[in-house]
């Protein structure tokens, strides 16, 4: 959906950047404003959605969180796996 924002916005200024350009007040002006819109639209598509998903399901979120840091190795599995590297070595 970005992407198609950053085409359409880009087809229309395109053509009446074109048609305005003797008027370079103007046409910085329309220029700037169809580059914010565009970067503020694809900001909003790209993390608005995640914002809802979090607000919506808090505990659901937490519990991926949580699964996450417990899969990390426990310290007597980082102390045994330096023992092997040594080992090895």
């Amino acid at each position: 959906m970005s992407i198609y924002n950053v085409v359409v916005l880009c087809v229309i200024t395109a053509p009446i950047t074109l048609i305005i350009s003797n008027q370079q007040d103007a046409s910085f002006a329309f220029v700037a404003l169809a580059i914010l819109l565009c970067s503020f639209l694809s900001r909003g598509l790209i993390f608005v959605p995640k914002i809802v998903e979090i607000s919506r399901n808090p505990k659901k979120n937490y519990l991926k969180v949580r699964a996450m840091s417990e899969s990390v190795a426990s310290k007597e599995e980082e102390e045994r796996h330096q023992r092997l590297l040594i080992e090895n070595d």
